[in-house]
């Protein structure tokens, strides 16, 4: 009865955690519910054996995938049963379903909080090997802890909230619960209460667009040209691959007699044996240099080659799409001096917009970190501007839409630019510090027996 029992405890507490994560994720964005949704299988996975948690967290982030996909939560949408939640999740369980896992062995019991939340962190960062997935999502739109970005990066959101949810459980598990939510739960409150609080900041501007455009026909490219041009745009984004009908094999004759103002596109260009996808900025019938996407994502890495090299054209970075999950490439980019990155982007369409609501979270992170405007335009859903800071100016809905807005712009001065991810460097330290603690003590012990023997 009592296994029955604690199979039946154990099932409930992964619904409950994948319901807790989905919720607190992108397209739900309740995001004070991230500080503590792991805690209901951290509870019943402690001690039980590395298999019990590694497959317990598996099962939270399916559950999560499968509500996702169906759309239940989100009837302002429509349910759809899309395929993308299951590969969104299914990245992230590779490093979630390790960290549990590490958690629920036994043989790791005495080991402080912070040392599981480096080891969620420094496991999140492995997945740059193909695409990193970050607890720190859940608080793209805290103004406190993005701009927190900009000295630790979204690492350091990550450990946070990974540390927050190890300590609580904890607590609970000691009988320090009271104590424990009160040192835990108070700061975090704090960042909720924060959480609109953007530090002052003074600097030029420039109102920039982002054309979210499905279908990038001539004709309705043309238009939304001229509503970015009567909202007093300097610079239009265009989405991915929004200039591919008027570039055939890379003759750009087509964008480069677009009307004003400035804007960015991508295209593929005529290299052997595959193209690149390229963007380049056109202004004054003038194309830039261009510039190859670096980060191909899934099929497309038998469709395009990579480009190796940052590029920015006249005070503006370019970027294409996948490439803004990674805080490296955005920062090479960054370290150039432009004041704004323009960003084309088309996530696959779904019902519930959950790739572009996932791809567009990292927005915030990298304008903050790298202390650069972004303009993200979307073919589908969720384009937006974010300033310097990392706070977002502007954001489309699901659909055709023009958005314009002015924002702050830089380069600015940030730790998280001039050190890259230092912070992973300061999770391994702790990884490290209980075993070079042990062996420090081990040799003290040493020396104070040789020292009695000598007396």
């Amino acid at each position: 009865m009592t296994t029955i029992k604690g199979f039946l405890i154990w099932l409930l507490s992964i619904l409950a955690t994948g319901l807790l994560l989905l919720l607190a994720m992108p397209l739900m964005e309740q995001a004070y519910l991230a500080w503590f949704a792991l805690v209901p299988l951290l509870l019943t996975t402690r001690g039980k054996g590395f298999l019990f948690g590694f497959l317990g967290s598996l099962g939270s982030l399916f559950f999560a995938a499968w509500l996702s996909s169906k759309g239940y939560l989100f009837p302002h949408h429509g349910g759809a049963d899309d395929p993308w939640p299951y590969t969104g999740y299914g990245i992230f369980g590779i490093s979630f379903a390790v960290t549990f896992g590490v958690w629920a062995d036994r043989g790791s019991r005495k080991m402080p909080s912070w040392w599981f939340a480096a080891i969620g962190t420094l496991l999140e960062a492995v997945l740059l090997i193909k695409l990193p997935a970050h607890l720190a999502l859940s608080q793209f739109r805290n103004a406190l802890l993005v701009q927190l970005a900009s000295v630790g990066g979204s690492w350091s959101i990550s450990f946070l909230v990974w540390w927050a949810n190890f300590a609580l459980t904890e607590g609970v598990l000691e009988g320090r619960w009271r104590m424990r939510t009160a040192r835990v739960l108070g700061p975090a409150v704090m960042t909720v209460v924060l959480g609109g609080l953007w530090i002052p900041a003074n600097g030029p501007s420039k109102t920039f667009a982002a054309l979210q455009i499905a279908e990038t026909e001539p004709d309705a490219m043309r238009a939304a040209q001229e509503r970015a041009a009567k909202a007093g745009a300097s610079l239009a984004v265009w989405p991915e691959f929004g200039g591919l009908s008027f570039a055939p094999n890379g003759n750009t004759k087509g964008l480069r007699i677009m009307p004003p103002p400035a804007f960015v596109t991508s295209f593929r260009d005529d290299a052997q044996p595959l193209p690149h996808n390229v963007a380049a900025l056109f202004s004054g019938g003038i194309e830039s240099v261009r510039y190859a996407k670096r980060k191909l994502f899934g099929e497309e890495t038998k469709m395009h080659l990579p480009g190796d090299r940052a590029v920015a054209v006249d005070g503006v970075g370019l970027n294409i799409c996948f490439d803004s999950c990674f805080p490296q490439v955005i920062r090479e980019t960054a370290r150039l001096g432009p004041p704004v990155v323009a960003l084309p982007t088309i996530d696959p369409p779904g019902a519930n917009g959950f790739l572009a609501a996932f791809h567009s979270a990292y927005t915030p992170f990298r304008a903050a970190e790298s202390g650069v405007a972004i303009v993200r335009a979307d073919g589908y859903a969720r384009s937006m501007i974010v300033d310097a800071r990392g706070k977002i100016v502007a954001e489309a809905g699901m659909g055709d839409e023009v958005i314009s807005a002015p924002a702050l712009i830089g380069p600015r001065w940030t730790v998280s630019k001039l050190l890259g991810d230092w912070f992973l460097w300061f999770c391994g330290g702790l990884i490290l510090w209980p075993s070079a603690a042990k062996l420090a003590a081990r040799f003290k012990r040493r020396d104070d027996v040789a020292v009695k023997l000598l007396e």
